[in-house]
């Protein structure tokens, strides 16, 4: 075999493999898009999703105005804010890092067909903005790197993008909604009303810098231990068959302070089984969960009287 029978023979295995690369190799392909979703976020007003960890069920959270809600059909309740600005943040400029597949048989393998995939449709008003499956995370333990595996929902194409996108879409619906339940700036507070069954109701009130119980002198460490502990309280257990229908609630906790609105704390039932509420949270009521936040919440007059 002479010369250039040998170089073009050279030749044409090098353009087999570089063809091969560019059309058919699944893992270094960089024949693809170079953005695949990019959002203004102030047009989105809906974003819809259907999650495995919902079982299914489409899940809506909807902005009006400058609040979003969120909906699965049955409940309707504000949106947890963390949630959504992770999502939007996620989708401003989707960016692929690689295309590992080009065919409908690998959608199984990275999770994004439709009975293992996160589907994701954003809107502003009816015009839809982005359809995209999201599914299984990946960790490089060598280069300690995070991605998720995403296909266009009209796209054939599965793509690696940067960070952990099956966290941030494949919730439950109740982790979607807002689990704020008391919220309050020690400085501002002057007045608590703890309300109990029988005589043992009492006040704890600010005058200057000295807290009294009821008019007697309390602990001011006890004080500002309690104080401490309700400065931010968050649920996550969510009663939604729980209706008052003409319910007293049993113990009540009404806090007043300075620059804020009152707050009033209602629980209903008895301490072992309660159902709590919370003025900052209209819609929502939630399982007590556990003995400490009763506790935390409905303290004994004389645990904040100094002895």
């Amino acid at each position: 075999m002479n010369r250039n029978k040998i170089l073009l023979l050279i030749f044409g295995v090098l353009l087999i493999v570089f063809l091969w690369k560019q059309f058919f190799s699944e893992g270094e392909s960089r024949n693809f898009k170079e953005i695949l979703v990019e959002l203004d976020t102030a047009r989105v007003t809906k974003i819809q999703l259907l999650t495995k960890a919902n079982s299914g069920v489409a899940v809506d959270l909807v902005r009006t105005g400058d609040q979003w809600e969120v909906s699965n059909g049955t409940v309707k309740d504000d949106a947890d804010q963390n949630s959504i600005t992770g999502m939007l943040s996620s989708l401003v400029s989707l960016k692929p890092k690689r295309l590992v597949a080009k065919s409908e048989k690998k959608w199984s393998q990275y999770e994004v067909n439709d009975s293992l995939g996160t589907k994701v449709k954003v809107y502003a008003g009816e015009q839809e903005l982005a359809d995209l499956v999201v599914g299984k995370f990946n960790f490089q333990q060598n280069t300690r790197s995070m991605s998720t595996f995403v296909r266009l929902s009209d796209d054939e194409d599965v793509y690696s993008v940067e960070g952990f996108l099956s966290s941030t879409f494949n919730q439950e619906f109740s982790n979607l909604r807002d689990k704020t339940f008391l919220k309050t700036n020690k400085p501002d507070l002057t007045n608590l009303k703890f309300e109990y069954p029988g005589d043992s109701s009492f006040v704890l009130s600010k005058m200057g810098e000295q807290w009294s119980v009821d008019g007697l002198e309390a602990d001011s460490l006890a004080v500002q231990t309690y104080l401490n502990g309700i400065q931010n309280i968050t649920q996550r257990q969510f009663d939604d068959t729980f209706g008052v229908d003409g319910k007293v609630a049993t113990y009540r906790l009404t806090v007043d302070g300075n620059n804020m609105n009152t707050i009033i704390i209602d629980g209903y039932g008895n301490a072992d089984d309660l159902i709590l509420h919370s003025s900052l949270n209209e819609n929502a009521y939630f399982e007590k969960g556990n003995l400490q936040v009763f506790e935390q919440l409905f303290v004994s007059r004389t645990n904040l009287i100094l002895q």
